[in-house]
């Protein structure tokens, strides 16, 4: 009983949660669009604590009667030049009760070595410039909020070969993803990136919804036949 009691009042607490039914002041949603490959944050406020409150009413109360003096005359004073000022209204500032960002995920290129004269039973690098990682943070309504994405990284040789990790390769030689390819030829190699993570605002974590945004980048790799050598 004691540990339910601890979380409501942690809940209550929070000002941000990613929840549809929202009730605290600010609510906070981070999603992708995997068609258009953006990350979509949103914060909306609440109408019950932006609604403004209703002005207090005065009541009217009669005062007692009292007669005036007869006004005694008294000569009209001179004129005077009046200057009036030209009037300048304040600006209105309102209170927004929603904000949102979109934005595009990175993405570089695909890059082999040898770029060129690659050989059969050879080993071929390959690697990516695409970032290891992904953050954003930004304010929205004064809630702090941080996007942390990684990818995971889909090999497919073009021989049939293919390889999954969660490393992007390096050039020689810091090579770490490298295939063989066993006949000469023309072959499409790719890549397939898929992106994931999680937000956080307000001490509190969640994963990032919409599913996964995947980006395919290409690169096309010459094999040649190697020269054989014979021996006596």
């Amino acid at each position: 009983m004691p540990l339910l009691i601890a979380f409501l009042l942690f809940a209550a607490a929070s000002p941000a949660v990613a929840a549809p039914n929202c009730t605290t002041s600010v609510c906070v949603k981070v999603y992708t669009d995997p068609k258009t490959g953006k990350l979509i944050i949103t914060a909306n406020r609440n109408g019950s604590s932006s609604s403004p409150k209703p002005a207090p009413t005065r009541t009217w109360k009669p005062r007692p009667y009292t007669p005036r003096p007869k006004p005694t005359y008294t000569p009209p004073p001179k004129p005077r030049v009046i200057v009036t000022k030209k009037f300048t209204p304040k600006p209105v500032v309102k209170l927004s009760l929603s904000d949102q960002l979109a934005q595009l995920i990175p993405v570089k290129d695909i890059f082999h070595q040898p770029s060129t004269g690659a050989l059969v039973q050879v080993p071929v690098n390959f690697w990516t410039t695409t970032p290891p990682t992904f953050k954003t943070s930004v304010v929205m309504l004064g809630v702090p909020i941080t996007v942390y994405l990684a990818p995971t990284y889909f090999w497919d040789f073009g021989d049939g070969t293919k390889y999954s990790t969660t490393s992007r390769g390096a050039p020689y030689p810091s090579q770490s993803i490298t295939h063989i390819y066993k006949k000469a030829g023309s072959y499409l190699a790719s890549l397939t990136i898929s992106w994931s993570g999680n937000w956080q605002a307000s001490g509190a974590t969640s994963a990032v919804s919409g599913g996964a945004i995947i980006q395919t980048l290409y690169t096309n790799v010459q094999i040649a036949s190697a020269p054989s050598k014979y021996l006596n």
